[in-house]
Order: C-alpha cells, then sequence, then structure tokens
C-alpha cells in the first residue's frame, strides 16, 4: 500500500457562514435531490473536504494477514428504500451507510441492540440522502472513529439539507474526513481486512464515486459497493480485485448496475440487495434478478428477508434473515 499524506486543516469559523448560506436553499435543493429536476441552485463551495480532511490511519504497507480467529458477521440492516451495513469484526465495527432521512433511530436501536456503542469506521459511500440520511443520528449518538468518504469534483459537491446536516455533524464532533484512497487497507482484528477498491479515477455522476470497499476473512470475502454504475462497475472488473464469495448488489438492484461484465468479475455465490418493499423506482429490476438466477446465485433481498445476518469463521458463510 503507499505511503499517505497527513493533512490536518482544521476548521475555521467562516464554515458556519457558508453551512447558514447553504441552509438558505434546503427545501429546494431537498426536491432536487428527491425528484432529480433541476431548479437552477447554484453550486456553492461547502466546507466538506478542504476544511475536514484529516489523517488517515490505514494498515502499514506490506504487512502479511494474519490466519483468520473468531468470526466476523456483516448484517445488512433493513432501512427500507436505502442501505446500511454493519460490520462486526473481532477488534472493529465498520458501519458502511446509514439509510435514509428518518431511518437513523432504526439504526441506532440496531446497533446498540447488538452492543455498539462505538463505530470504529464508519463509510459514507456518497452524499445521497438515502445512504447518509441516518448517519447523522449515529454522528450524534455514538463514539465514531475514522469517517471515509470520496473527495467530490467541485461540481458534484451537492448543496442538499442532507449532505449540509450531515456535514454539521461532523463538525459538532470535531470528526475528520479520511478521503477514500483504493489499496488502502483497515485490519479489523483476527485476520479480517477491509480494503478500499474505488473511485478508481474521476467520474461524471456521483453514483460511480461510490467507495467500494472488499471485506476479507480467511477463504470468505465479500464486496459492497453503494451505488456504482456502469462506468465503475467496468473499471473495477478490470482492475482483477473484485472476485467475492457476497455481493451487495449495487443501486438497490437498479438497471444501470450489475452489468454482466462486473458479476462475471466477482462471480459471488450469494447477492445482498438492500431495498425497499414496494418502492416508486422498480427496484430491483427484473433484468439484474434474471441475470442474478441465471447464474445461480443465492438471492437475498431485505424488502422481503428483513434484515441480514451473515456470519463467517473464514471457511463458510451461515445466513440469519429476521423473517
Amino acid at each position: 500500500m503507499r505511503g499517505r499524506r497527513r493533512r490536518t486543516n482544521r476548521v475555521s469559523g467562516i464554515v458556519a457562514l457558508i453551512v447558514t448560506l447553504v441552509v438558505g436553499f434546503a427545501v429546494l435543493s431537498t426536491a432536487q435531490e428527491r425528484t432529480g429536476q433541476d431548479f437552477g441552485l447554484p453550486q456553492l463551495s461547502l466546507p466538506s473536504f478542504g476544511r475536514l480532511i484529516g489523517s488517515t490511519e490505514g494498515a502499514p504497507g506490506g504487512q502479511v494477514t494474519p490466519p483468520s480467529e473468531g468470526e466476523v458477521q456483516v448484517h445488512f440492516i433493513d432501512v427500507g428504500q436505502g442501505e446500511s451495513i454493519l460490520i462486526l469484526a473481532p477488534e472493529k465495527t465498520v458501519l458502511i451507510d446509514g439509510g435514509d432521512n428518518g431511518q437513523g433511530g432504526n439504526v441506532l436501536r440496531y446497533l446498540r441492540t447488538h452492543g455498539v456503542s462505538t463505530v470504529d469506521i464508519m463509510i459514507a459511500t456518497h452524499p445521497h440522502a438515502d445512504h447518509i440520511g441516518g448517519l447523522i443520528d449515529v454522528v450524534q449518538q455514538l463514539e465514531i472513529g475514522s469517517v471515509i468518504m470520496p473527495e467530490l469534483p467541485e461540481q458534484l459537491v451537492p448543496t442538499t439539507r442532507t449532505y449540509t446536516n450531515f456535514l454539521m455533524a461532523l463538525l459538532e464532533r470535531d470528526l475528520s474526513i479520511t478521503p477514500a484512497a483504493p489499496g488502502d487497507a483497515y485490519y479489523l482484528g483476527g485476520g479480517a481486512v477491509l480494503t478500499i477498491l474505488s473511485p478508481l479515477r474521476e467520474y461524471s455522476g456521483m453514483n460511480d464515486f461510490s467507495v467500494v470497499s472488499r471485506l476479507e476473512f480467511g477463504e470468505t470475502s465479500f464486496l459492497f459497493t453503494g451505488d456504482i454504475e456502469l462506468a465503475a462497475e467496468h473499471d473495477l472488473a478490470a482492475s482483477g480485485t473484485v472476485r467475492s464469495d457476497v455481493l451487495n448488489i449495487a443501486h438497490h438492484g437498479s438497471r444501470t448496475s450489475t452489468t454482466q461484465i462486473f458479476l462475471d468479475a466477482v462471480s459471488p455465490s450469494i447477492a445482498v440487495i438492500a431495498v425497499g418493499l414496494d418502492n416508486p423506482h422498480g427496484h430491483p429490476r427484473r433484468e439484474v434478478i434474471q441475470r442474478l438466477e441465471e447464474k445461480d446465485i443465492h438471492i437475498l433481498r431485505t424488502d422481503l428477508d428483513g434484515s441480514i445476518v451473515l456470519t463467517t469463521d473464514g471457511n463458510s458463510i451461515s445466513i440469519v434473515t429476521e423473517r
């Protein structure tokens, strides 16, 4: 893994002024976020990365992964039409996304039920509300270690109320952001390693900037994909780093994701789709389900199965569903 540069920019008082201006756009920007319509809102320069970037704390290069000890649980929490994934490893707890606005309380209850009071690593895959909305409550209520996010080009930085509130929550807790960098590895104890795979380059859409990560524990592996679409999927397929036993289906089973070339590269035996029951987007799309069925992949869905827990001892994976 390549060396990292320590960047420690302190947040100045101007942040409060900028956020105040952004909140003035909240109602229109939230509608824009939900509907996808362009209301002509200006792109405001938020203090997202320049003032929140902190030091990175991955694993030292050249470290050999130890043999697996104990077990790792991966929880796909039912948050309706959104996504939230909890990883319970021998020494570290990881939370990937937190569902939409209004789901924070549900995520908190789920975490506390499973004995989580500290999130060692929080990954906000990308700044869409159905992925970061629920993280606001988690940041406010629990102890948080590292916060990993993609570094977006200026033209893609959102001005939505959800994103503004998320940044404010980080500021209030004096939390810094670690930019997602492919190759960064985080050791979770017992031989479990979480490696950042993407974003690999600059893309034209925010979904393709989603942080993609791969969890490896013994002989088992899990791939977490956020909302990546065709461009990022093809880049990852070409990278040769995505082969995994479990695939978190990207973008809730949208037709813009789970391309055949990507599915062939991952070659999973289990696919998990985070999706809301009777959602207005028609997720998961029939063509995605068909591609999974044609490869005889076991499909799990939060809309039908509720919260899903996959447990591995490093050799095999067991499945428990809420319903």
